[in-house]
C-alpha cells in the first residue's frame, strides 16, 4: 500500500515537473498591464487569466505571473517536426502613422505602452531616438500596423472583456469610443460604475489590442453620439455632411449602419448649434426644464462680513469701514446678489433655506462655525473667500461630502474631492486665448512685447508663431515709438501681443501702441492673460478701446437693462456691481443644479456649461480630485464697452436665452 502511495506521489511529481517545463514566470513591472504582458509573449489576456485567476482584476507591480511557455519539452518527434514546419511570422505591415506631439514627462516606455508597440518600433521610424530621448514638443511618427487575424480555439474570458484602469480626467465617452462600443454598452458591462470616474477605477471593456484602438484626435475631429431615430437626413441638416462623407470618416457606420449610442467623428469645423466639451459635441437644453420642485435645498454662505466692527448707529461710520475694508465690502456686494438669486428660484417654485455665517476675516473663526455643526445639513456651501479659511472649512465638509464652492480665488485652493473652484485657472485662460490666436493669426502681422517677468510666456508664443517680431526691452522697462514702427505692416492687420502685469510698463506700452495707429497701420492689442494691473487708473480705457483690446476672462460685461439688474435696483435702490452680479450668477447656478439633483457630483457629470448674466460654469474633475470651472469668455473692447468675441467653431461658445419669468435661462449641455 505504501509502495502504491509512493508511486502515485512520484507520478504526480514528475507530471507536474514535466508540465511546468512548458511555462515561464513573469515579474510584473511598474506600468505594465495585462494587455501589454500578453502582447509581450504573443498570447491573449485569457491565457494569462486562465493560469492566474487573480489577474482578472488587473496586475500589480512585483507580482509573479505564470506564463505559457513556447519550449518543446514533452513533444513527440512528429509534433516537433510539425511545429518546425510552421511558417515564420511575417513582418508587420504599417497601415498608417499617427503624428504624436511629445508632452512633458513622456518617455519611450510610456509611448510604447500608450500605443501598444515596442520601443524599438518607435525608434525604427524616428531615427533620432537611437541617440537621445524624446523631447517635449517634438512630433514623432507612431506606426499603426495592419491587423493580422489568426485562428484560435481559445474562448475569451468574460465575453471578450478585460480590466481597464481609468486614466486621469478620463470620461466614459472616450473609453467607450476607444473600445468600439457605446456608452450604454459600457454601463451594461459595468453596472456599478461611478457617475464621475476617478483615476484608477477598474472597468471591464472589450479586449482590443492597443494599436487597434480608435484614437481620439481632438485636434482634428469633434465627436458626436448618435441619438435614437437619428438618421443621415437629420445629421445632414445638423452638420451639413452627406452620408458618404460620414461613412468615409467612420467606416463602422458603413458596415453597421447608424445606431443609437454610436460615437462618430466629424471634421473639427463641424459643430452646428452644439458645444464642444473635451472634443465631444453636446446639445443644449434649458436646465429650468429639469427642476425637481418637491425637493427643498439648503445653501450655506460663509463670508468675512466683519459685522462685529460695524457701527450700526451711524451709516456714515459703517460706510467708512466698508470703504477701508475691501474684503467686507466685496462680501456684502456678493451677498446681495445671492439674496436676489434665492428670491428668483423661489419664484420658480423651488424651496430654499439660506444659512449665513460671518468669519470676520479670521481663519480661526471657521472652527467656531464648524463646532456648532450648523453646516452639516447644507447641500452646498459658498465660501469662505480667503484660501486658508476656505481650505479649513472644505476639509471639515469633506467628511460629510458637502460640496464647497470657492467664490473668487483660483490660487491657493486645495482641490479636495468636495471642492468646486468656480474661477477657471490662469493656465486655462491662457490656453484658450492661444487657441484663438492660432486659429486667427495666419494672415496677421504678429508683434510680441513682454517685460522681464514674462519672458517664458513670450518664448512660448514665439514657438507658436515663429515669424513673430520681438520687442524685448530687457534693460529699460519701457518702449518707444521707434521700437515698434519698423515692425508694422501696411498690408496686414497688426496684432500686438503684450505680456505684463506691471502698471508702469502697460501704461507705457498701451500709450505707445495707440499712438502708432494711423490710416496706414491697422493695429489690435491682445494679451493671453489680463492681470490686475489693467484695473489701474493709469491704464487708459480709451487706448484699450481704440486698440480693440482682446483678452480671456472669467466674466463679461452685461447690459444694465437685463432682468437681474432691474430686480436688484428695485430691491437695493442701486445698480449691481460685478461682485453682486457674480453672487447672483453663482448662487443661481448652484440652486438650479440642486433643483436638478441634490447630488452635485452627479450633476457635474451630467450638466455641462450653464451661462447667466456675466458668468458661466462648466465643471470638470481635476486630476487631484476636485472640480474646476473650464468655461472661459474671449472678449474685446468695443467703444468703451466689453463684448464677447464672435463665436468661432473651434472655441467654446455661449448659448443664452430668457425664461418665461424674465430671468436668464441657464443652459445645460
Amino acid at each position: 500500500m505504501k509502495q502504491l502511495a509512493l508511486t502515485v506521489v512520484f507520478s504526480v511529481f514528475f507530471s507536474v515537473l514535466t508540465y511546468a517545463q512548458n511555462f515561464k514566470t513573469h515579474a510584473v513591472k511598474e506600468g505594465e498591464t495585462l494587455e501589454s504582458i500578453a502582447r509581450q509573449y504573443s498570447i491573449t489576456p485569457y491565457n494569462i487569466i486562465r493560469l492566474n485567476p487573480e489577474a482578472k482584476n488587473g496586475v500589480k507591480p512585483n507580482t509573479i505571473l505564470i506564463i505559457p511557455g513556447d519550449n518543446q519539452a514533452g513533444l513527440s518527434r512528429e509534433e516537433k517536426q510539425e511545429k518546425a514546419a510552421q511558417p515564420e511570422p511575417q513582418e508587420k505591415k504599417v497601415e498608417r502613422f499617427i503624428n504624436h506631439k511629445v508632452r512633458r514627462q513622456e518617455t519611450l516606455y510610456s509611448l510604447a505602452q500608450k500605443y501598444d508597440i515596442t520601443e524599438a518600433e518607435i525608434k525604427r521610424y524616428n531615427k533620432e531616438l537611437y541617440s537621445r530621448l524624446p523631447q517635449k514638443g517634438e512630433k514623432l511618427q507612431i506606426p499603426v500596423y495592419e491587423k493580422v487575424t489568426a485562428e484560435s480555439d481559445e474562448i475569451p474570458v468574460f465575453g471578450e472583456t478585460v480590466p481597464y484602469y481609468v486614466k486621469p480626467a478620463e470620461g466614459t465617452w472616450r473609453i467607450a469610443y476607444e473600445h468600439g462600443i457605446s456608452e450604454q454598452r459600457l454601463r451594461e458591462l459595468n453596472p456599478d460604475m461611478n457617475d464621475v470616474l476617478q483615476e484608477g477605477d477598474t472597468l471591464m471593456v472589450p479586449f482590443v489590442p492597443g494599436n487597434d484602438k480608435k484614437l481620439v484626435e481632438k485636434d482634428r475631429y469633434n465627436y458626436y453620439t448618435i441619438k435614437p431615430k437619428e438618421g443621415f437626413f437629420r445629421l445632414n441638416k445638423k452638420f451639413g455632411l452627406t452620408q458618404e462623407e460620414i461613412e468615409q470618416l467612420n467606416p463602422e457606420v458603413k458596415a453597421l449602419g447608424l445606431q443609437a449610442g454610436m460615437i462618430i467623428k466629424l471634421p473639427k469645423e463641424m459643430t452646428g448649434d452644439l458645444k464642444v466639451t473635451d472634443g465631444r459635441l453636446v446639445e443644449p437644453f434649458s436646465l429650468l426644464d429639469s427642476i425637481n420642485r418637491a425637493e427643498p435645498a439648503t445653501l450655506a454662505v460663509v463670508l468675512p462680513f466683519r459685522l462685529e466692527k460695524m457701527e450700526y448707529d451711524s451709516l456714515e461710520l459703517a460706510q467708512k469701514i466698508l470703504d477701508r475694508d475691501r474684503l467686507a465690502s466685496v462680501s456684502l456686494d456678493f451677498y446681495t446678489g445671492v439674496l436676489v438669486a434665492v428670491d428668483s428660484v423661489k419664484e420658480l417654485g423651488l424651496s430654499v433655506k439660506l444659512k449665513t455665517f460671518d468669519t470676520d476675516g479670521d481663519s480661526d473663526r471657521v472652527f467656531q462655525i464648524l463646532a456648532n455643526e450648523k453646516l452639516k445639513d447644507a447641500d452646498a456651501v459658498i465660501g469662505p473667500i480667503l484660501p486658508d479659511a476656505f481650505n479649513r472649512l472644505a476639509r471639515y465638509a469633506a467628511v460629510d461630502r458637502i460640496p464647497v464652492f470657492a467664490p473668487f480665488s483660483n490660487k491657493g485652493i486645495d482641490l479636495k474631492d468636495n471642492v468646486f473652484q468656480t474661477l477657471p485657472p490662469d493656465d486655462l485662460l491662457r490656453s484658450q486665448m492661444i487657441s484663438y490666436l492660432e486659429s486667427h493669426a495666419a494672415d496677421k502681422n504678429i508683434i510680441l512685447i513682454s517685460d522681464n517677468k514674462n519672458v517664458p510666456v513670450r518664448n512660448l508664443l514665439q514657438t507658436r508663431f515663429p515669424g513673430a517680431k520681438i520687442i524685448a526691452p530687457e534693460e529699460r522697462e519701457f518702449i518707444r515709438l521707434d521700437d515698434i514702427n519698423p515692425f508694422l505692416s501696411a498690408e496686414k492687420e497688426n496684432w500686438v501681443i503684450v505680456e505684463s502685469n506691471s502698471v508702469p510698463f502697460l501704461s507705457n506700452v498701451t500709450g505707445v501702441v495707440n499712438s502708432a495707429v494711423t490710416d496706414e497701420y491697422d493695429i489690435k492689442l491682445l494679451t493671453t492673460l489680463k492681470g490686475s494691473a489693467y484695473e489701474s487708473e493709469n491704464i487708459s480705457n480709451m487706448h484699450l478701446s481704440n486698440l480693440e483690446f482682446r483678452f480671456p476672462t472669467v466674466d463679461k460685461g452685461s447690459d444694465v437693462s437685463n432682468p437681474f439688474s432691474r430686480r436688484y435696483e428695485k430691491r437695493f435702490n442701486t445698480t449691481p456691481n460685478r461682485y453682486a452680479t457674480r453672487g447672483f450668477d453663482l448662487a443661481m447656478d448652484i440652486l438650479l443644479r440642486l433643483g436638478y439633483d441634490k447630488n452635485l457630483y452627479y450633476v457635474a457629470s451630467r450638466v455641462s456649461e450653464t451661462s447667466y448674466i456675466e458668468n458661466k460654469f462648466d465643471y470638470v474633475r481635476d486630476m487631484e480630485g476636485g472640480f474646476y470651472n473650464q468655461a472661459v469668455y474671449l472678449v474685446k473692447y468695443d467703444d468703451l464697452t466689453i463684448k464677447e468675441i464672435e463665436n468661432d467653431a473651434n472655441l467654446q461658445s455661449e448659448v443664452s436665452g430668457q425664461s418665461s419669468n424674465g430671468m436668464p435661462t441657464p443652459q445645460k449641455r
